[in-house]
């Protein structure tokens, strides 16, 4: 089941600061290079899409660029609705069960010439802006919206908290529920009373990618029932402690759906 985010309301689960994006606009004689691309969505296989290379007027450099068109089709795999109104991608609806972070929502407007805006729940609030190029489409022979696939992984990882990699010609996206498994590494194994202990690792997604802003218990912990941490904008974590008395320890990381545990020997 999915609901209307416009009706039901937003669950901001962290604050992310988006960077502060140069108002510039692409400029209509870019040369662009066409590119096979094999995008995975979940584990599933979409569409075979062609991106573009061609110039990011915002950095100077050359970059990807991606079909909005296919991007709405990758993002329906995983049950997350658009609409697309040639300046702004809106979701209008994800999947039951979903969170994501509507915290800090810059001042709505509309996107200048040569930009486009993600946003959610309504046309008017952008959350974050990235430049956008026409070109034909290979497929049909007609013009459509790309946008740097750059810009699209900082929306879906900071926005819809959906793990994503850019490989070169290969784009992996992973829904925040579609957990894999964690990994959890601890150094050192055997350490004295008081001594600092570093835990760290990484909630990994189907395809390999991390899972982003996403929330952790950690149980085990010498004078502690639980400890809550966050993943980072890559799903990595780490956190220290120190052990006040000797023994024998197993620390276990969870979300609910994967765990891990670790033996630390305190002597």
């Amino acid at each position: 089941m999915k609901y209307k985010l416009g009706l039901i309301g937003f669950i901001t689960v962290t604050t992310v600061s988006l960077q502060a994006l140069e108002p510039k606009v692409a400029d209509a004689s870019t040369q662009v290079e066409y590119a096979a691309t094999n995008v995975q969505v979940s584990g599933k296989e979409s569409i075979s899409v062609q991106h573009i290379l061609a110039n990011d007027p915002w950095t100077g450099k050359t970059t990807s660029w991606y079909p909005i068109y296919y991007l709405q089709k990758d993002l329906q795999l995983d049950g997350v609705q658009t609409t697309w109104n040639g300046n702004t991608l809106n979701v209008t609806s994800i999947p039951s069960g979903w969170h994501v972070n509507v915290s800090g929502a810059p001042q709505p407007g509309t996107p200048p010439e040569g930009q486009m805006q993600f946003a959610i729940g309504s046309d008017q609030d952008g959350f974050l802006r990235a430049p956008k190029l026409v070109a034909n489409d290979p497929e049909t022979g007609k013009p459509t919206t790309y946008v740097p696939i750059y810009y699209l992984d900082l929306f879906l990882q900071q926005r819809l908290l959906m793990g994503v990699s850019w490989r070169g010609a290969t784009w992996v996206i992973a829904a925040p529920q579609d957990v894999n498994h964690i990994e959890l590494i601890v150094a050192p194994t055997t350490v004295n009373v008081g001594e600092t202990v570093t835990f760290s690792g990484k909630l990994v997604l189907v395809g390999g990618v991390g899972a982003p802003h996403a929330e952790l218990s950690v149980l085990g912990l010498p004078n502690q029932n639980q400890k809550t941490i966050f993943t980072n904008s890559q799903g990595l974590f780490s956190f220290t402690t120190t052990f006040a008395r000797s023994g024998f320890y197993t620390i276990a990381v969870g979300d609910g759906l994967a765990s891990w545990q670790v033996h630390v020997t305190v002597k």
